[in-house]
């Protein structure tokens, strides 16, 4: 409900004579069973969308009459449905920014001046945020696009439709079968040689990328009036402007506007799957290797991402019916404080619901930890190739989080309407709020620990594997079962072993005949045959020693841990495929992987009280003692189940088929475990977790500062 108070700001504007432009068309869209009205400027493609009370409003506005009048003539008419003071300024000057209003009246452009800085310093703040995205429009290609519209009918159907499964499926395929080669070829993406190759593939990607929001755009009936330049993290990229897709009214038609580009991302990415897969080396394999991998990546972490203003924002927002989805998410939380903390009378909710309340909420909080995780990616990406470049955009980044955030803190408290009635109050616990945040994050003492990937291993154990190929067809023991040792553990079968065994049987046979008779008819064709026969006899061997172990015994008196020999079933083990292991009475130990970031905390505290989590049953602990440090640094580690290729977190060369040569040198914990030896711990035998070795508490901000210093000393040696 519009407030009696007449602000300073209010006498600035109140009697302007205003309306909307005559090229203003209006659209009428509905959200949960809400109205909302899309103002579009059909010369400057301009868009605005506000709710049902603005636009009465502003349907108000006339040349004839004052911003005062109307305000006033709309309070006699809707009473609490009219906008306070504070909303209509701001809906002027939006409009105003928007270029879609006439004034009969020169206006007093002073507050709309400042609004409009307001909105400049917001655009600017946010573009840094976006590591400095600037668009340079050129040409406009409406034209060309009616022109093809009876082919994009073709491309915008069912069999299109059909046609991008068939290519989404096949590359899904080709990605499956080759997906080792294709882990091993992005470890070498970012090398100077292959710069120029990614370059091609981003710019021809983006390139078809904005042709697909186009495409569909124009399929539905709206215009494409701009093609330009984009400059994004300092990389040239093309742009087309499809935001007449806004005025559509179905939802619908909206989404699949704002999913094209993702949907020509995913066919390129997967057309160029199969094309690498079927190629040789050359110009062409090494291009579509990158547009397999650039289509891919960036579609998923950008484009696909709703929690950040990309194509999966608008797909959200309208998939919700929430328009406007940061910008009012960041009003709901403003909502609560005003309504819960400074308590302000009769505050405006953005949410129309409590669905919709919790929709915005959580929209608010993931979107700027995922925007302030995105923004610390890029930053270090970029210092990895331009420090200084990097260390410059990282003090922008800060500034813009910090200065201007503090700057608009200090306007809203001083001069927004809305709290004019309990401003000191605002002021008391704003001032509480952020001593409270400083002190906690200074003073206050929080516990903090290394925490470092681990294996948990019997100090004495056999391991049980195959010694021949073949396929599993019984296991006689289960896990966790007592074996002697020289007992049968499991059976293979290999009928190519048997076949080649039982040629070289008959073979002999027919080396023994032709002996025979070359004893009477020719003695000397007796040497070669002796030969040959010793030959087939060595081979006979060998296969007899292969076929022997085909029947895998124990090689000691123990428990039989094998929690995932039932997956072997049926399938072909290659020699020396572990199985599981049998394990001894005796202590078990714990190998832990410290990296050289931690390493100061380990060795400038002796005695760390320590435990063990292991993945899949993270609520029981295990105790450690006796913990050793070894006080050199490796590189191999003590298990290959602590490495990628085993399942763990710890990075490993590609280059190494053993899977235990890490990429950065570490340093090596080893403990023994608190716990009394029984077949409870024996199972735990070869499982990996997470060691937590407790330091003494510090406050937030020194851990902050370690961990910054420590990232700056490991990646640029500064």
């Amino acid at each position: 409900m519009s407030g009696s108070l007449f602000s300073e700001s209010w006498y600035k504007v109140a009697n302007i004579r205003v309306s909307l432009l005559d090229s203003v068309e209006v659209q009428k869209q509905f959200y949960r069973g809400e109205l909302w009205y899309v103002l579009k400027d059909r010369f400057t493609n301009s868009h605005f969308k506000v709710t049902f009370e603005a636009y009465r409003f502003i349907a108000m506005l006339n040349t004839g009459t004052s911003i005062n009048d109307v305000w006033e003539e709309c309070i006699a008419a809707h009473d609490d449905g009219a906008p306070t003071q504070d909303e209509v300024i701001s809906l002027l000057s939006q409009l105003h920014i928007n270029n879609l209003l006439n004034y009969k009246n020169l206006p007093n452009n002073e507050f709309i001046y400042e609004r409009q800085s307001e909105k400049k310093q917001k655009e600017f703040k946010n573009k840094l945020m976006s590591v400095l995205s600037i668009k340079i429009p050129l040409w406009n290609p409406d034209k060309i696009l009616d022109t093809l519209a009876p082919a994009l009918k073709g491309i915008v159907s069912y069999k299109g439709l059909a046609l991008w499964l068939i290519v989404i499926l096949s590359g899904i395929k080709a990605a499956i079968e080759n997906s080792q080669l294709i882990y091993d070829n992005t470890q070498g993406m970012l090398a100077p040689s292959r710069l120029a190759y990614l370059y091609v593939a981003l710019a021809l990607l983006k390139l078809l990328h904005e042709a697909g929001h186009a495409i569909m755009t124009k399929r539905f009936g709206g215009a494409v009036h701009t093609v330009g330049i984009m400059f994004l993290v300092f990389t040239p990229l093309p742009y087309m402007d499809a935001t007449s897709s806004w005025f559509f009214q179905s939802r619908w038609q909206r989404m699949l506007v704002g999913s094209a580009g993702m949907l020509v991302d995913f066919f390129c990415a997967a057309l160029a799957a199969v094309i690498w897969a079927q190629s040789g080396d050359g110009l062409l394999h090494t291009l579509a290797f990158n547009v397999m991998v650039v289509a891919s990546v960036s579609s998923f972490v950008f484009n696909a991402n709703p929690l950040i203003r990309f194509d999966a924002y608008y797909i959200l927002s309208d998939f919700l019916e929430i328009p406007n989805l940061a910008q009012r998410s960041r009003q709901q939380w403003l909502y609560w404080i005003e309504k819960y903390l400074f308590a302000v009378e009769n505050p405006v909710s953005p949410s129309l619901s409590r669905t919709e309340a919790f929709w915005l909420a959580l929209y608010a909080v993931s979107s700027l930890c995922y925007r302030s995780f995105i923004a610390v990616v890029i930053i270090l990406f970029i210092a990895d190739k331009f420090f200084g470049v990097g260390l410059l955009l990282a003090l922008l980044s800060i500034a813009a989080a910090t200065v201007l955030p503090a700057k608009s803190l200090v306007v809203y408290l001083a001069k927004n309407q809305a709290i004019a009635r309990s401003r000191k109050r605002a002021v008391g616990i704003t001032m509480a709020a952020l001593l409270a945040v400083i002190l906690i994050v200074s003073l206050i003492p929080f516990p903090t620990a290394i925490r470092a990937p681990v294996i948990v291993e019997a100090q004495e154990f056999t391991k049980v594997y195959a010694t021949t190929e073949g396929v599993l067809i019984k296991l006689l023991f289960k896990n966790g079962e007592h074996v002697t040792k020289g007992d049968v553990i499991a059976l293979l079968s290999n009928v190519d072993l048997e076949t080649e065994t039982a040629t070289v049987k008959a073979g002999l046979k027919q080396n023994a005949a032709l002996k025979q008779r070359s004893m009477f008819e020719a003695s000397d064709d007796l040497k070669p045959l002796a030969v040959s026969e010793q030959m087939l006899r060595d081979q006979f061997r060998h296969l007899e020693e292969k076929r022997a172990g085909l029947t895998i015994v124990a090689g000691s008196t123990g428990i039989f841990v094998a929690p995932d020999a039932d997956a072997f079933m049926g399938r072909w083990l290659k020699r020396q495929t572990r199985i599981g292991s049998v394990i001894s009475s005796g202590d078990f130990k714990c190998s832990a992987i410290v990296s050289q970031e931690q390493a100061f905390d380990l060795f400038k505290e002796r005695n760390h009280a320590a435990a063990i989590k292991l993945y899949g049953n993270s609520n029981h602990k295990l105790g450690v003692r006796d913990l050793l440090v070894i006080p050199y640094q490796r590189e191999e580690l003590p298990s290959a189940a602590l490495g990628w290729f085993g399942g763990g977190d710890v990075s490993v060369s590609s280059s190494d088929k053993s899977g235990r040569k890490a990429v950065e040198p570490f340093f090596e914990v080893t403990g023994t475990i608190e716990s009394a030896a029984g077949d409870a711990l024996v199972l735990l035998h070869g499982r990996s977790g997470v060691l937590r070795m407790a330091l003494p508490p510090q406050p937030l901000s020194v851990q902050l500062y370690r961990l910054i210093k420590q990232t700056i000393q490991k990646r640029y040696n500064v």
